[in-house]
C-alpha cells in the first residue's frame, strides 16, 4: 500500500516557472513548491527553447524527442525538445492551427516518453495532454484535470478541451462561479465527477512587507515607484495582464481610462501587459496622449518587480469579461492593494465588493464588459480615497486577511492531494483499515 509522499504525481502543462506567458504557470511553480510535502510531483513540459535555470539531472534521446530532466528546487522536471515543441512561442499563433500542432505534437511525444517515468496518477492542467490520454488508460494511471480556462475562441483547442473532460476520471474547476454559473452548461454534464478547487496566493512572496521601500509608509513607496516609471506622485491606478483581446477586457480598460485620465488630473495609472498587437497600439497611443499620467509597459516584468508596483498602487483594475480564478485581484490583495474588477467568475468568488458589504469590503466589482461601470468605479473610489482614508486603509487590511485565511495554496494541494488518494483508492483502504 502507498504511503503519504510516495505518491508519484505526473503534472502535465505548457507552462512552468519560467516558460511561461500568463497565470498557469504561476498556479502551477506554487502548486508543485507545495504539494510536495504530500507527494512527488513531477513536471513533463515543452521546453520552448528556453534556456533553464535549473540543476540539470540527466537527458535521453528518443526517436522523436529528447528528454531532459532536471531538479527545480526540489521538484523533478522532464523537459520535452524537439523542432516543434521548441518554437520560441509557448501558444504559437494562429493558436488555432499553429498553436494546435504544437499541443498535438506534445501528447504525441508524451506517449513516446511516458513509460519510463515512475508515476501513479496524472494531474493534467488544463487539456494539453490530451492526445495521450489513452495511453495513460492502457496503463491504467488515474487521470485528473484541472481546468483553468476553457479556449472556445480556438473550436480546436475547444475539441481537445470536450474530449480531456470526457475520458478524465475525475475534474476540478478553479473557480467556483466558473464551474456552477459561467460554464455549468458544459460542466453539469460531467457534475459527477467534477468538483471546485479555488487556486490560491502565496501570502509569503506577495507582501508589501517584502517589497522595495518596504520600511517606508505607502504614500512615500507610491511615489519612488511612479518616479521609477517616470511619473510624478498622484493617486496610483495599476492594471496587470495579458493583452488578451477575447477574456481580459483590456478594450474595457483603455475606454473607460480615456475619459478617466482626461478629468482628473492628480491620478496616475501604469498599464502592464502584452499580447494582442491591434491594443498594444492602443495602449502607446493613449500613452502619447497622457504622458504626464499613463506609464505603458508592453513587457512582461518579473514578480518582485510586479510586487513592487501592486505594494505602492492603490487601486488594481481587473476588468474581465470571464476569469474562471485569476490571480491578480488575490496578488494585488495580498498587497493590500484594492482590486476594482468585474463581477464575474473567480473575481467575484475572491473580491467582497464595497456596495454588498462595507464593513467586510475589500475591492469594487462592477458589471463586465461595461466601459461606463467601469468609470464609475474609478471615479467612486477616487472620491473614497479622497473622502474616507479610514475606510480606505480597512478595505486594505481586509483584502490582505482573506489572502491569508481562505485564498493559502496549502489548502487547495490538500484537495488535490485527498483527490489523488480517492483515485488510487488509497482512501477506501484507509477507511476499510479503521
Amino acid at each position: 500500500m502507498m504511503h503519504m509522499g510516495n505518491i508519484n504525481v505526473l503534472m502535465t502543462t505548457m507552462e512552468y516557472d519560467i516558460i511561461k506567458v500568463g497565470g498557469l504557470s504561476a498556479a502551477l511553480t506554487s502548486i508543485s513548491q507545495i504539494i510536495k510535502k504530500y507527494v512527488n510531483p513531477k513536471i513533463v513540459i515543452p521546453k520552448s527553447g528556453f534556456e533553464v535555470p535549473w540543476r540539470k539531472l540527466g537527458e535521453k534521446c528518443y526517436e522523436n524527442v529528447k528528454v531532459e530532466i532536471y531538479d527545480h528546487d526540489g521538484v523533478e522536471v522532464y523537459t520535452l525538445s524537439n523542432e516543434i515543441l521548441d518554437w520560441k512561442e509557448i501558444y504559437p499563433e494562429p493558436a488555432n492551427v499553429k498553436g494546435i500542432k504544437k499541443i498535438n505534437e506534445y501528447g504525441r511525444r508524451l506517449i513516446e516518453v511516458v513509460e519510463e517515468i515512475d508515476f501513479d496518477v496524472v494531474h493534467m492542467h488544463d487539456f494539453f495532454a490530451y492526445k495521450a490520454m489513452e495511453k495513460f488508460k492502457q496503463m491504467k494511471k488515474p487521470i485528473l484535470l484541472t481546468i483553468h480556462r476553457l479556449h472556445r475562441e480556438y473550436p480546436n483547442w475547444f475539441l481537445g478541451e470536450k474530449i480531456a473532460l470526457e475520458k478524465a476520471d475525475f475534474i476540478t474547476v478553479v473557480g467556483k462561479s466558473y464551474y456552477q454559473e459561467d460554464e455549468w452548461e458544459l460542466f453539469k454534464k460531467y457534475k459527477d465527477k467534477t468538483t471546485h478547487v479555488f487556486n490560491g496566493i502565496d501570502t509569503e512572496f506577495w507582501n508589501p512587507h517584502k517589497a522595495a521601500y518596504a520600511n517606508l509608509p505607502r504614500k512615500e513607496r507610491r511615489k519612488l515607484i511612479l518616479n521609477r516609471y517616470g511619473l510624478e506622485d498622484g493617486i496610483f491606478y495599476l492594471y496587470v495582464g495579458r493583452f488578451d483581446p477575447v477574456q481580459k477586457g483590456v478594450d474595457v480598460l483603455l475606454k473607460a481610462s480615456e475619459v478617466f485620465l482626461d478629468e482628473n488630473d492628480d491620478v496616475r495609472m501604469i498599464i502592464v501587459g502584452k499580447g494582442d498587437k491591434k491594443l498594444e497600439k492602443w495602449s502607446k497611443e493613449l500613452e502619447k496622449e497622457y504622458p504626464s499620467k499613463l506609464k505603458v509597459i508592453n513587457k512582461l516584468l518579473s514578480k518582485e518587480e510586479t510586487r513592487d508596483l501592486y505594494s505602492s498602487a492603490d487601486f488594481s483594475l481587473v476588468p474581465s469579461i470571464f476569469e474562471p480564478f485569476g490571480l491578480v485581484q488575490l496578488e494585488a490583495m495580498a498587497c493590500e492593494c484594492i482590486p476594482i474588477g468585474s463581477k464575474t467568475g473567480g473575481i467575484k468568488d475572491t473580491v467582497i465588493s464595497y456596495d454588498e458589504d462595507k464593513q467586510n469590503a475589500c475591492g469594487l466589482l462592477v458589471e463586465k464588459g461595461n466601459p461606463e461601470a467601469l468609470l464609475q468605479a474609478m471615479r467612486q473610489a477616487l472620491k473614497l480615497y479622497k473622502s474616507n482614508p479610514e475606510l480606505i486603509n480597512r478595505m486594505r487590511m481586509n483584502g490582505r486577511k482573506r489572502c491569508e485565511r481562505i485564498f493559502q495554496w496549502d489548502i487547495s494541494c490538500r484537495r488535490y492531494y485527498e483527490i489523488y488518494e480517492r483515485l488510487l483508492g488509497i482512501k477506501e483502504e484507509k477507511e476499510g483499515n479503521k
